[in-house]
């Protein structure tokens, strides 16, 4: 029975697996064996044996491996904590020392601040002096307005306090209150500085919006061009390279100082731009104003026409003097003008003085405010003894009574 149940799959191995004749041939002889179907099964069989052993046998050594891989995490976790306790265990010993030394190193922290802050002071109030900025220098039309010089009323002269103080070697010796309270000092100090930066450099801008000019404009054609030597004080382009690459602009006080001397270094260059400019009345002595800046009737012809200047009456050769230093650039006939004196006041400003009876300069002359041009006259255009008087900014003539208006705050 078995057998006959056997027969159908032996067939069907037998014809999947057939015996097979090889054949050899050597030397003129044939030989051949056969491989039966039972070879090939024996031979199917152990090649199956053998994969399967190989395959137990590589998950056997898989597993050992990640057994192995997890044994090391463990030891390299170990060795963390262990590496983390010891860096503790410095930490700590570090904060013990420096806790036993910040008791020290507190004051000397302080007591070098204040030198820095008291050294940052002294560059400030250097660079005021090199800049001309002084008792003798005061804000236009302001009776206090000297810069750095209001002082607590405990130091009545803060300058020469800041100047004197010497911070003592011996840190050691001075109370870190005593510190504290100089640093206190400083700050007043500095606070007092920045208002009168601030005050006067207002001052200088109120002047100046009187007079109407522009003066950014006027700062880009910059100051007359002297012949000869020159000097002055140095003034940087940028303002904030006055202190900002010597100090550290992110402590508050040096930024504060950086930005008073900021404005210092504006107030300068406006008070430059304020002395160059025309603001003083051309004429020495007494006058009248016969005719003003605008629209008239010309004396002439009686037709509505443009005056571009300002008319002064006075006797026959009064004083024709110069409103702001400057270089004279003409002084000859002019039509319409009659003999005439323009003068070169740097910064983009002329000015003009027309229908003269005598010039008493000559081109190429540097004069200085209130120098004598010449004296009065009726030459030229001109129905009688006067002077006509006009300002030019970048070669557009603007009104002369907004800079003799803003004049009376300065002269």
């Amino acid at each position: 029975m078995v057998k006959r149940l056997l027969e159908g799959p032996w067939e069907h191995i037998q014809q999947r697996f057939p015996d097979r004749q090889i054949y050899h041939r050597t030397e003129g002889q044939v030989r051949y064996f056969v491989v039966t179907t039972a070879m090939q099964l024996s031979v199917i069989g152990a090649v199956c044996v053998l994969a399967v052993w190989l395959t137990i046998t590589s998950v056997n050594m898989v597993l050992a491996n990640s057994e192995t891989d997890r044994m090391r995490s463990v030891i390299a976790q170990i060795e963390d904590r262990h590496e983390e306790e010891l860096e503790e265990a410095r930490a700590s010993e570090a904060a013990a020392l420096a806790y036993v030394e910040s008791r020290t190193s507190a004051f000397d922290s302080a007591a070098g601040q204040f030198q820095l802050r008291h050294d940052t002071l002294r560059r400030l109030l250097d660079f005021a002096d090199d800049l001309s900025v002084g008792e003798d220098r005061e804000s236009p039309g302001l009776e206090d307005g000297r810069i750095l010089m209001a002082a607590a009323p405990a130091d009545p002269d803060l300058r020469t306090a800041l100047y004197d103080t010497e911070l003592d070697t011996d840190v050691d010796g001075l109370a870190e209150e005593r510190v504290t309270a100089l640093m206190s000092d400083q700050e007043a100090a500095l606070a007092a500085a920045e208002e009168s930066a601030e005050r006067r450099l207002e001052n200088l801008r109120a002047v100046l919006r009187l007079t109407g000019m522009r003066v950014d404009e006027a700062m880009e054609e910059g100051p007359l061009e002297t012949e000869g030597g020159t000097g002055g004080p140095f003034i940087p382009a940028d303002n904030r390279m006055v202190f900002s690459d010597a100090l550290n602009m992110e402590d508050p006080f040096n930024s504060r100082v950086a930005r008073i001397a900021s404005r210092l270094v504006e107030s300068e260059r406006l008070e430059q731009l304020l002395t160059a400019a025309p603001l003083a009345i051309p004429v020495d002595g007494p006058f009248r104003r016969t005719s003003d800046y605008g629209y008239r009737f010309d004396p002439i012809t009686g037709r509505r026409a443009f005056h571009a200047g300002a008319d002064f009456a006075a006797y026959r050769n009064a004083p024709i003097v110069a409103p702001a230093p400057g270089r004279v650039v003409y002084a000859g006939w002019r039509a319409g003008y009659g003999r005439t004196v323009e003068i070169d006041h740097g910064f983009g400003y002329r000015t003009r003085f027309g229908h003269l009876h005598s010039i008493d300069v000559r081109r190429g002359d540097a004069v200085e405010t209130g120098q004598r041009l010449g004296g009065m006259g009726s030459t030229g255009r001109s129905t009688g003894t006067h002077l006509h008087y006009e300002v030019w900014f970048r070669g557009e003539h603007l009104d002369p009574e907004s800079f003799i208006r803003a004049g009376r705050y300065v002269h």
